[in-house]
This record gives structure tokens, sequence and C-alpha cells, in this order.
């Protein structure tokens, strides 16, 4: 999904900046950009299968993904 790549760059990024700060804080937003990371490839396989599915669940043939077939 290339709403992870990019999130998981950016992320990665992060955790560059604030890995180097030296700081309680920078490394606690490193911690945590680094968590964001792991949520992405975590995240991955599971939105994966949702994208084949979601069609089936269209609202109405102008509303995708929320339930009308």
């Amino acid at each position: 999904a290339p709403l992870l790549r990019a999130l998981s760059a950016l992320a990665d990024d992060n955790v560059s900046f604030f890995g180097r700060s030296g700081t309680d804080s920078g490394r606690r937003f490193a911690a945590a950009f680094e968590a964001l990371r792991e949520h992405c490839r975590r995240l991955g396989p599971a939105l994966r299968h949702f994208a084949r599915l979601c069609h089936r669940f269209d609202l109405d043939e102008a509303t995708p993904g929320n339930g009308y077939r």
C-alpha cells in the first residue's frame, strides 16, 4: 500500500532525526516512530486483504466501500 510505504518512510526519517538528539524526549519520539513503523509493517497484509474485498460492500454505486452489495 503506497500510503503505508510513505508513512513508514516518514517514520524512518523521524527515527533518524530524533535518535540523534541525545535527549530523553528525542529517544521517546524515536521509539514512538519505531513503533509506528512496526505497526505499518504489520498492518500491510491486513489492509491488502481488505482492499481485495471492500468493493463487495458498497453503500450504493456512488459511495464505495460502505456495505451496498
